[in-house]
């Protein structure tokens, strides 16, 4: 058992102030002026092509005219010169070829400013509704979270610039664990570079925050007083691990540089997530809380039907165990600079290092069925306060997402991403380990 080694000094009273990042709008809002700007441009040349189309039309029956009066010219020089019959036919096939040449190009430079058209809309439409909408893998897509949700880069960039939310500032060289062999480094390797991504990191402060990419409004304080939504009292298993991105997998053991042409994924299930979620698995068990692992491959081949996978088995399971509650998704994050320096994000624990975790909730903004989607913030709300007073710098920000993540499943199905691909594979269990102590209390106080 983890003993508790923090107190904090405020009152439980205490009152919670919600620090948002929504810039989402705002952005919307720019996009949709673009895009205006670029749809009248794009009228433009759709009326200036149907010019170029009528001449070409025109050049087309000239051209047709002058061959038929051409043939007929010839076939009555033909009785009199055969020698000046083919030097006209020659001249004759010299000048199509020349005019064909010419509406060759002009249908080239129309073909040309379409597709730049084109692909000028496409982006701004991606940019605004999150995908593209003339691909229809990207539809797919849209709802798996490739680099939009295990990159979180441009959130440490913020912290890194000043905002609180998603603070993320390098940390004092954390002890390392002994390499398990000579291998677990690479020499002349891209820097894994260890940070602090703790969501109190910049403060001196012990607020929940939320990092919300969504338009929505969200109230802390509300969400904290108000009861949850779940059953923890019958019988039978009440949670269910899943790993959509199973094959997500760790650094080497005390690594400190890597290869950026290798895979940070693995179907080996003892070295990627599946094994963390073996660990929390056991935890919950001992701790008197059933608990069901799934640990299928959803990711494996198919990437991008990883998440309608891993939805076909969590409803198979939610149908075999009508009595589960929770469904944790279980995650690995990861953040890669532009000079290909990989970050571990990491904090320490009774001297040992542990890998940093981050709550992602789910919502319906994209248009997917998921109407209850406050219950989930809710509960991932509480769960970061109750971790937050005994580890006050393991957690980052909690996530809020436009994507849903099947988070539609439960009132209390939640992503986890644990740790990021610069951290080693027992930072990431010790820091779940930790985490899963304090959720296991906290379920057990529901009972």
């Amino acid at each position: 058992m983890i003993e508790r080694n923090y107190r904090r000094k405020t009152s439980r009273n205490k009152q919670y102030r919600a620090v948002v990042i929504d810039a989402h709008t705002i952005f919307r809002f720019f996009a949709l002026l673009a895009m205006v700007a670029v749809i009248s441009v794009f009228i433009g040349i759709g009326v200036k092509s149907l010019i170029i189309g009528s001449d070409m039309v025109d050049n087309r029956v000239n051209v047709a005219q002058n061959e038929t009066t051409e043939n007929q010219k010839s076939d009555e020089k033909a009785k009199s010169n055969d020698n000046k019959d083919r030097q006209e036919g020659k001249k004759k096939i010299e000048e199509k070829n020349k005019e064909d040449n010419k509406n060759g190009q002009d249908e080239l430079s129309e073909s040309e400013a379409r597709a730049k058209v084109s692909n000028v809309l496409n982006n701004i439409f991606e940019f605004v509704l999150g995908f593209n909408p003339s691909d229809k893998t990207d539809i797919v897509a849209a709802e798996v979270p490739g680099a939009e949700l295990v990159n979180s880069y441009g959130l440490v960039k913020m912290a890194e610039s000043g905002v609180q939310d998603s603070s993320a500032q390098p940390t004092e060289a954390p002890s390392e664990a002994a390499p398990q062999d000579d291998g677990g480094d690479v020499q002349g390797g891209l820097e894994i570079k260890a940070i602090n991504a703790g969501q109190n990191a910049n403060s001196d402060t012990n607020y929940v925050k939320i990092g919300n990419q969504t338009s929505y409004s969200v109230d802390i304080n509300e969400l904290l007083n108000e009861p949850l939504s779940l059953d923890m009292s019958s019988d039978g298993p009440k949670i269910l691990i899943v790993h959509t991105h199973a094959t997500e997998a760790y650094a080497p053991e005390g690594a400190k540089r890597y290869n950026s042409e290798e895979s940070d994924r693995s179907l080996d299930t003892t070295k990627n997530v599946v094994a963390v979620g073996d660990t929390v698995a056991r935890i919950f068990n001992e701790r008197g809380i059933e608990t069901l692992h799934d640990t299928a491959l959803h990711d494996h081949p198919s990437f991008n039907g990883a998440y309608a996978d891993a939805l076909t088995s969590i409803e198979q399971y939610l149908s075999d165990y009508p009595s589960i509650q929770i469904v944790l998704d279980l995650h690995r994050d990861s953040i890669v600079y532009d000079d290909g320096t990989k970050a571990k994000v990491v904090t320490k624990i009774d001297g040992k290092n542990a890998a940093q975790l981050m709550f992602v909730v789910g919502t319906n903004e994209k248009g997917l069925y998921n109407p209850d989607w406050r219950e989930n913030l809710k509960f991932a709300v509480k769960l970061q306060d109750a971790i937050d007073q005994k580890y006050p710098n393991l957690m980052r920000h909690v996530n809020l997402r436009q994507e849903r993540f099947n988070c539609h499943a439960t009132h209390g199905s939640l992503i986890i991403e644990m740790g990021s691909s610069g951290n080693s594979l027992s930072e990431a269990e010790y820091g779940m380990s930790c985490a899963v102590g304090v959720i296991a209390d906290f379920l057990n106080g529901l009972k």
